[in-house]
């Protein structure tokens, strides 16, 4: 799907080509290893190479993603738009940070582009998001997940763009700030202090939420 259009991508100068980026620690896992070298192949032309990328990162980017804008979104369209970005900045990877790493700071500017879009459509902090049901899962249970998944999103909604990412990638990604840091094109200073006050912010909201949660749960039911 991203094949098309190669003659534009070579002569194209990236936008965010991430030559700054620095910090890569470690030895390699075998994973980033192979993305690497899939890299070297589409800075040298081969787009049949970005096929592979996109297949083996795209699951991990849409959840990133889902989590950075919400439950609600319909992400197809920023997953779409990050490996569009992805396509024109890959060409600046130098390889002083994962590829992964990398990956999520295109990643954050698609959702920090569209939480700015979404700040000026207000929209009902309770609204459902897309149903989900595991396999087999118990329905109280579930109900449960799902009654918790609207306040940590609604919770999120509070925040600004950039704590919300910050705090997206260190509590739910697992993310060190210093990656988060490399992701998000910051200091680590910078970035452990949004981290401390969207922590404060956030436990705030998900107070006040319960505090204001209709009797029975959101809609009225149990």
């Amino acid at each position: 799907m991203f094949s098309r259009g190669a003659r534009t991508w070579a002569s194209t100068t990236p936008p965010e080509s991430g030559a700054e980026v620095a910090g890569a620690r470690g030895p390699a896992s075998a994973e980033e290893t192979q993305l690497r070298l899939l890299v070297q192949r589409v800075q040298g032309g081969d787009l049949a190479a970005f096929e592979q990328i996109y297949e083996a990162t795209k699951l991990d980017a849409a959840r990133t993603l889902r989590h950075l804008v919400g439950n609600r979104v319909e992400v197809d369209d920023l997953v779409q738009e990050a490996y569009l970005r992805l396509l024109t900045a890959v060409k600046g990877f130098r390889g002083e940070s994962r590829f992964k790493t990398f990956l999520y700071r295109v990643c954050a500017n698609v959702a920090l582009s569209h939480l700015r879009w979404k700040r000026r459509r207000p929209e009902d902090p309770f609204a459902e998001p897309p149903e989900v049901v595991a396999t087999g899962e118990d329905p109280e249970r579930a109900a449960e997940r799902r009654q918790a998944a609207r306040l940590v999103e609604a919770a999120l909604e509070r925040l600004k763009p950039k704590k919300r990412i910050v705090f997206v990638y260190h509590e739910l990604c697992g993310m060190s700030p210093d990656e988060i840091a490399l992701a998000v094109g910051s200091s680590p200073n910078t970035v452990r202090s949004r981290l401390h006050h969207a922590r404060l912010e956030f436990t705030e909201a998900m107070q006040r939420l319960v505090a204001a949660r209709p009797v029975g749960g959101s809609h009225g039911r149990p």
